[in-house]
């Protein structure tokens, strides 16, 4: 095994016995592993521990999901003895950031951040210049994407793979989505009312994705002197009025009495060809496991103004260390994460992260090729980490088949007031 030299002393390194524990909302470092990888794992880290003379463990603050992050917050403002590592969400990211909470990972020497081991959604989230201020280990989440029916496809006349092929060809776009909807929402029985409809997906999700694949902001975008603003661009208002006009369109509405998510069971009970949410409804917990029909995954489609990439958007939860330290004490806490989260020796296979996804999906193409697209970009995006942004009733009122631009001008004196304190 590689040995890990200390630059400064010229030694192996040797922390004297440092604990360090990173503190989330839900580990028990008591849970036996139960895979031959985590006892693999298991056997590294403790390999690891011994040789460089430290510790470290994952563990619950014992706080409650509800109050993790005042009780991270309060710790970072009083400090502590010991040394922690926090997981953070959008709920006290960039307030914490503001409030000088988090240590700027930039400063820490000797960690090669651009070893692939490190999430670089992550680390791009809080970022200023060149400073950064929170990291994750891994491959980012796959999470906004379009799941098809491939017996409803077939059954209209399509290759039931079409969504895959376009995508490989880099020509699963706004307009072939369209294309097919077009195709799939009809009058069956010639009475005059629509019958058979493309799509019925969750409006949040798939606005979110639609503004990103134009290349828009999803509703707040940074400027240069690192202000937050209320995205009314061109791009942004083109994504959507396309969402509107799908909406209008191709979305089957909600049936009366029908409960909010009717979507979901649309697309489950194959009424649906396309039903656009996350992917964690194909994992094998998940909702399409109980699936009848045959369905695939693709990334949400392209829009014109898009830079020609298939993405997700990252919501991943991010690590930090709490800036009230000193600096030789967060040295020493990143470089034992450094070590702690090494790639453990037979599992640096590049494709291993694979192998957790093949069993909850139909086909391997929704992993070789959709997940693959979407590990390799996967974009931040600041409104889910603004504190108090009412934004998601922007996306009701527009899939709720209101003028885009009315919705648009109703909501910015709210938005802008959120943003304008932020600031402060």
């Amino acid at each position: 095994l590689k040995v890990f030299i200390d630059p400064a002393t010229k030694q192996p390194y040797d922390f004297g016995g440092m604990e360090v524990t990173i503190y989330d909302w839900w580990s028990d470092p008591n849970a036996k592993a139960v895979s031959a990888q985590q006892v693999d794992q298991e056997a590294f880290r403790n390999y690891l521990m011994e040789t460089y003379n430290f510790k470290c463990v994952q563990a619950d603050l014992k706080a409650g999901w509800n109050d993790h992050p005042t009780a991270v917050n309060k710790y970072c403002l009083t400090g502590g003895d010991d040394a922690r590592v926090f997981v953070i969400d959008g709920r006290n990211a960039l307030s914490g950031l503001q409030q000088n909470l988090w240590a700027d990972l930039s400063k820490c020497p000797d960690i090669d951040w651009k070893d692939p081991k490190w999430n670089t959604a992550v680390l791009n989230v809080m970022k200023n210049g060149k400073s950064f201020y929170s990291y994750a280990v891994g491959k980012p989440e796959p999470r906004h994407c379009v799941f098809f029916n491939k017996r409803i496809l077939k059954e209209n006349g399509f290759d039931e793979d079409e969504p895959y092929n376009l995508q490989k060809e880099g020509k699963w776009t706004w307009e072939t989505f369209e294309n097919m909807l077009k195709q799939l929402t009809k009058d069956t029985d010639n009475d005059g009312q629509i019958d058979q409809w493309g799509m019925a997906s969750f409006n949040a999700e798939f606005s979110w994705a639609a503004l990103a694949s134009n290349g828009a902001n999803v509703v707040v975008g940074k400027d240069k002197d690192g202000k937050y603003f209320y995205d009314t661009s061109d791009a942004e208002m083109e994504a959507w009025n396309f969402i509107y006009n799908m909406y209008k369109n191709y979305n089957k509405p909600q049936p009366e009495g029908a409960s909010w998510d009717y979507f979901k069971a649309e697309f489950l009970n194959g009424n649906v060809a396309f039903y656009a949410n996350q992917e964690y409804d194909g994992q094998p917990n998940g909702m399409l496991n109980s699936m009848k029909d045959d369905w695939g995954m693709v990334c949400f489609p392209l829009g014109p103004k898009s830079d020609g990439k298939y993405f997700t958007l990252n919501q991943d939860n991010m690590f930090v260390i709490p800036a009230c330290y000193d600096q030789e004490k967060i040295n020493k806490i990143m470089k034992i994460i450094d070590l702690w989260t090494d790639t453990v020796p037979g599992y640096d296979d590049p494709d291993s992260w694979k192998e957790g996804y093949y069993a909850g999906f139909r086909d391997s193409r929704a992993v070789d090729e959709t997940m693959q697209l979407m590990v390799d970009n996967s974009k931040p995006w600041m409104a889910w980490l603004i504190p108090n942004l009412n934004y998601p009733p922007i996306s009701w009122d527009i899939c709720g088949l209101n003028d885009p631009s009315e919705v648009i001008e109703n909501h910015k004196n709210e938005i802008q007031s959120v943003l304008d304190q932020f600031n402060k």
